[in-house]
């Protein structure tokens, strides 16, 4: 409810909530939505952290500007526009929110948690998608603003790589990279050092003696017996380091084993799951942040992200980051003999943003269903698919040398005559190809190579 006494009072719109109840009444009474809402120093800051995940979540909610009095998280701040200002700073602040807002269709907000969260980015400018280091958390990091906004219905980091994949979000400056485990992808691990031999863990360091009489090595403490420096071995005398004995660089010894070595391996398990695993065999993460892209933008407008190209992902298709390393593989597969062929092919339409403008998205979209359908009925099942943010569309073709490229590759051209429209406008498509090992570039890895097609 309103704080009439409160020195928060805006005199606009803009609702003070100290308790969760009120924000309760204020949602259920009826009487029309504020601008904007102001959480007060609530009795705790679990209550203050509930009433904004509360408002985030809601259909109504999710994009109203909310201020803080205090910050109980940094996950909050993220999801938060910002502490409790002076009132002309809160009433800039909710009108510039509010004018931006007017370009969204709020019927499309409430069926589309994508638009959702594009929209608040869209509505904040310059609002970006920051990771939170949150330690009790499986990955250490989380991003609050998704958490929120998903009422935790949706897995934030998957769900941004999706949106990214798509085009609608951008990729900025790197927050931290981690190491996870590769079966539960959990972050809390521990590295131990163990013995390369039993992988014990019951290791010590110990200095150790290197006979030249006999040759033997062991440690320091079964030379050393009362008296002179005594080899254990053959009874040779050690007197002088250099020419009767010398220190070898093995200093550790397994308890378990017995054996002895220079360097421990490093393994490491995992808190969560209790899995071991190999240092180089970790999983690797990698923590950006992530802004609006020209797509984003034209999506938030438009209230509309059904993507004309995702027809083409029945084609087989994988994501693209599984696609690059399944291309680099075949790239690596292809230097060495005996080497099976394999081809990648291109394909494009750059004139569909002119046909879409003058046939509408609803006829293009039946244009690419219609090629989608050819084309699935072109490739082979061991063929795969991917789409860049371009939209492009990739094939790699495995067993599929320059006769049988050159094939396709002409039966895929010929589509573009099924696309012609009574005016005489067709749906331009371009084929671009390379077939390995003949056209292998040494050094050259699946990003380069596209690019190196593309232009």
């Amino acid at each position: 409810m309103k704080d009439q006494g409160n020195e928060h009072d805006t005199g606009m719109n803009l609702f003070f909530l100290t308790d969760p109840g009120d924000l309760s009444a204020t949602l259920s009474s009826g009487g029309g939505l504020p601008d904007g809402f102001i959480l007060g120093r609530c009795g705790s800051g679990s209550e203050c952290g509930h009433m904004l995940r509360e408002l985030r979540k809601g259909d109504e909610t999710a994009l109203l500007p909310v201020f803080l009095e205090d910050f109980p998280s940094d996950g909050d701040r993220e999801a938060a526009d910002g502490p409790a200002r002076t009132k002309e700073e809160m009433e800039n602040l909710a009108r510039e929110i509010g004018n931006r807002l007017r370009d969204v269709d709020e019927n499309a907000l409430r069926k589309s948690l994508d638009l959702r969260l594009l929209a608040f980015l869209y509505s904040r400018e310059g609002k970006k998608l920051r990771p939170v280091l949150d330690p009790l958390s499986r990955e250490l990091y989380s991003y609050p603003l998704a958490d929120h906004l998903s009422g935790g219905l949706l897995d934030s980091s998957r769900w941004i790589s999706e949106l990214l994949e798509k085009g609608y979000l951008e990729e900025e400056s790197l927050a931290d990279r981690i190491r996870a485990c590769p079966k539960c992808g959990g972050a809390h691990l521990n590295y131990v050092d163990v013995c390369p031999f039993c992988r014990s863990m019951d290791i010590r360091q110990v200095p150790f003696i290197h006979c030249f009489t006999c040759g033997r090595v062991g440690p320091q403490e079964a030379f050393v017996r009362e008296g002179p420096m005594q080899c254990p071995f053959c009874g040779a005398r050690l007197r002088h380091i250099g020419s009767d004995y010398d220190r070898p660089m093995d200093n550790y010894l397994c308890s378990s084993c017995s054996q002895t070595f220079a360097e421990p391996d490093v393994s490491c398990r995992c808190f969560l799951c209790g899995a071991w695993s190999p240092a180089d065999g970790l999983s690797v993460r990698s923590f950006r942040e992530y802004s609006l892209s020209d797509k984003g933008v034209i999506a938030v407008r438009s209230g509309n992200t059904d993507d004309m190209y995702s027809v083409f992902d029945a084609l087989n298709y994988t994501k693209p980051e599984p696609f690059r390393h399944i291309l680099d593989w075949q790239l690596q597969l292809s230097g060495r003999p005996p080497v099976e062929p394999f081809s990648l092919m291109i394909i494009s339409f750059p004139n569909v943003e002119k046909v879409k403008e003058k046939l509408g998205r609803k006829k293009v979209t039946e244009i690419m269903e219609s090629l989608a359908r050819r084309l699935r009925e072109r490739i082979r099942k061991t063929d795969i698919s991917t789409r860049t943010a371009e939209n492009d569309l990739l094939l790699l073709l495995p067993k599929t040398g320059e006769k049988g490229c050159a094939v396709l590759a002409s039966k895929v051209r010929e589509l573009e005559k099924e696309t012609l429209q009574p005016d005489g406008l067709v749906m331009e498509i371009s084929v671009k190809t390379a077939v390995f090992p003949g056209d292998r570039v040494e050094g050259e890895d699946a990003v380069l190579l596209v690019a190196r097609l593309k232009g």
